[in-house]
């Protein structure tokens, strides 16, 4: 590949950088999408799809804010999608459970509910008879305090993923695959992105490598203090297992009914490993937690085993900065991607356009995640 010149090269092609190169090509800028993998390897293709506008969130804070808005633009944007590329993102208007796994964090799941039910009186207590009615008998009631949060909905994440590649490529977007980012340039105006099969010439760049980003940015001196955390998941089958509400515990355990009679289950947290594929211990705990709360599902036909990498900072609030003129990163969306991702891409791509940071995005820099990680110390 010789040496080719872009408006903008997105380096990371997971739902940050397509939603960000999709509305910049919108724009009728000239946009590269450059990624290491083939498409479907990472965690964008594999995450759970949860729309968890009100359930991340205990407080009222710029992401919370963020996060409703963004969640607003899911049901317009599945219509777009599927009209421009003929890929059903089959999201769905379902509701959430939320239960306390332990007598410990019940305490903070209450608080959860006096602040949610506060925004939301939709937002309500839950009895074990209640829990067993929303889950049409299949969910096991805990001992513990739950919650059922009626708004929060969810997309099929390898859909969303697979539509948004194909609605970039639709709108001009060139789409480098197989393609590793090696090393990050300033030359006068412009940057020279070195990759293992040329150079590649760019106006601007937004790093939206999610937990591998700081790689490229250290030449710069830029610490975010972000790192990955792996996340395992199974996809079962069982027909006989009728659930329309996600069951999330506060240990982070969840079980997301899908279309076709479909589960997907997860998800651990294995904080700084980077390798792929499900490891025995967490298959372990899975079915752990499977069996402790659906018990039903035992039966269940095991369809996939995976795992994704998420990017992470230590106050789990994602970096969204301009670190040298021209040069972005967008990362640290943790279990928030999916969901962030429609409002990031217009947001970026508007800063990214004008050089005017939007004010919505005042309170993501890497300077004020490093005062609230020392906060958070």
């Amino acid at each position: 590949m010789g040496i080719i010149k872009f408006d903008v090269v997105t380096v990371g092609a997971g739902v940050m950088g397509l939603s960000i190169a999709n509305a910049l090509a919108k724009k009728g800028l000239k946009v590269a999408v450059v990624d290491r993998d083939a498409p479907g390897m990472h965690a964008s293709w594999k995450a759970g799809g949860m729309l968890g506008a009100q359930n991340e969130f205990s407080n009222d804070s710029p992401l919370f804010r963020l996060a409703k808005a963004s969640r607003r633009y899911f049901e317009p944007l599945s219509t777009e999608l599927l009209e421009t590329t003929g890929i059903d993102i089959e999201y769905m208007e379902t509701g959430l459970i939320k239960m306390a796994d332990s007598k410990e964090s019940e305490a903070a799941l209450d608080r959860q509910f006096q602040f949610l039910n506060a925004h939301n009186d939709n937002v309500k207590a839950l009895s074990e008879k209640e829990i067993l009615n929303l889950g049409n008998q299949f969910i096991t009631p805990g001992e513990h305090f739950a919650m059922h949060i009626p708004d929060d909905g969810q997309v099929n994440a390898n859909k969303y993923t697979k539509a948004l590649t194909a609605s970039a490529l639709h709108h001009g977007v060139t789409r480098i695959s197989r393609t590793e980012v090696i090393a990050i340039h300033r030359e006068g105006q412009d940057y020279r992105i070195k990759t293992s099969t040329g150079d590649i010439h760019a106006s601007k760049v937004a790093v939206t490598a999610g937990a591998w980003s700081q790689n490229l940015l250290a030449p710069f001196r830029i610490e975010s203090n972000a790192t990955g955390v792996k996340g395992e998941v199974m996809l079962l089958e069982q027909p006989e297992v009728r659930l329309k509400d996600t069951l999330f515990m506060t240990n982070g355990f969840y079980i997301i009914p899908k279309r076709n009679h479909r589960f997907l289950v997860g998800a651990t947290s294995r904080f700084g490993d980077f390798s792929s594929g499900m490891t025995k211990e967490g298959e372990t705990w899975l079915w752990m937690e499977i069996l402790k709360h659906m018990p039903r599902l035992k039966s269940a036909d095991v369809l996939m085993k995976s795992s994704g990498v998420r990017p992470y900072t230590p106050t789990e609030t994602p970096v969204m900065d301009e670190v040298e003129n021209g040069l972005f990163v967008v990362s640290g969306h943790y279990r928030n991607g999916i969901l962030l991702s429609p409002a990031t891409g217009i947001l970026m791509s508007e800063w990214i356009e004008t050089g005017r940071r939007p004010a919505i995005l005042n309170d993501f820099t890497i300077e004020r995640m490093r005062k609230n990680a020392m906060h958070h110390q």
